[in-house]
């Protein structure tokens, strides 16, 4: 399921100091600290400064870090989800423990998985997704999209933890992690679940499903690692944004025994609730992915364009009644931007 080596690389091991180390949380400091200048536990901590680090620290060598209180809050866009925010100086070691541990989980990754990866991400997958299915006459076309309903309140802890661990033989970060799944008192009572907001769910989210590409691609022909986009097989193949599953080929019944496979694999062993498929997109029809519909080009669907215009139109009349408390920030701009760039830049 997972590669492990009993001859364990230097970087497999004393993870617990590692994640410790003074460098790696002044990293971590200095990650989580991006666009947070005005928050409060970014001030106070930057007062204390090494002293907190420091402490910070001890703490985390003696397994005795306490996690704070979550603030939550719904965002409704592109659907509605709670967002659990955590105190700045638990950000600050979310970030320092997935500095240590995402290349270790990483490479147990299929390339086939984009989400929340370096050198990948959303606009990879459109880009990749789109041109390998214009190299399949639309005749003999078969693409199904599966969606796993609720992911992130779903994730079962021990589950998780296995799978974690057994990835990292050095077991030294053990007790971090169970305690980290265990920071909001909701999911510590119900042991499912980990919180949409922490750089550390968006790591987990990806590993948790690992064994579902795999049976992915088996079932497809399609490699589970690959460098080009050419190695990947030109008829039948795998794409994987967190939680949005693509299946491709020109053979229905390959498409539909494999998805069967995943999601009779996700709800016995994973414990995850894959809605059974209601359409298999075929031919000439667009495939939507990622807030584009894949026909002949990529067009933004009509919901992303709306909410690039409300975006634009909240920061229209924030400029137009500009004062001293309703001040435009850098970030506001530069996430309108980005939105923008995403959907408009895609190549064909």
């Amino acid at each position: 399921m997972f590669s492990t080596n009993s001859n364990l690389d230097c970087k497999f091991v004393n993870l617990l100091e590692k994640v410790s180390s003074f460098e790696n949380l002044e990293h971590a400091f200095k990650e989580c600290s991006r666009r947070k200048r005005n928050c409060n536990g970014y001030l106070n901590m930057l007062q204390l400064n090494g002293e907190r680090l420091l402490s910070l620290k001890e703490n985390l060598l003696q397994n005795k870090y306490e996690w704070g209180n979550y603030r939550e809050f719904w965002v409704c866009d592109p659907k509605k989800r709670l967002v659990m925010a955590a105190p700045f100086v638990d950000r600050v070691v979310h970030h320092a423990i997935h500095r240590i541990i995402e290349p270790i989980l990483d490479k147990n990754l299929s390339d086939s998985v984009f989400a929340c990866r370096h050198g990948r991400g959303n606009r990879s997958a459109v880009q990749i997704l789109f041109r390998k299915l214009n190299q399949i006459p639309k005749q003999t076309r078969y693409v199904l999209k599966l969606d796993i309903r609720q992911y992130f309140p779903s994730i079962n802890h021990k589950i998780l933890t296995h799978q974690l661990l057994h990835q990292m033989p050095d077991q030294s970060l053990k007790k971090l992690l169970e305690d980290l799944l265990k920071s909001h008192p909701k999911f510590s009572q119900l042991g499912v679940g980990i919180p949409i907001g922490n750089l550390t769910s968006q790591l987990f989210a990806n590993d948790y499903i690992s064994e579902l590409d795999r049976i992915a691609c088996e079932g497809l022909g399609s490699p589970f690692f690959w460098n080009e986009i050419s190695d990947l097989n030109p008829t039948s193949f795998y794409i994987r944004y967190m939680d949005d599953l693509v299946f491709v080929s020109d053979n229905k019944k390959k498409v539909c025994s494999t998805a069967a496979n995943v999601i009779s694999y996700a709800k016995e062993v994973l414990k995850l609730d894959i809605p059974v498929y209601k359409r298999i997109h075929l031919g000439n029809a667009g495939v939507p992915f990622l807030g584009f519909l894949l026909v002949k080009t990529c067009e933004p669907l009509s919901r992303n364009k709306r909410r690039i215009r409300r975006k634009i139109k909240r920061l229209h009349r924030k400029i137009i009644g500009s004062n001293s408390n309703n001040k435009i920030k850098i970030s506001d701009l530069e996430m309108v931007v980005q939105s923008y760039k995403a959907w408009s830049t895609i190549e064909q």
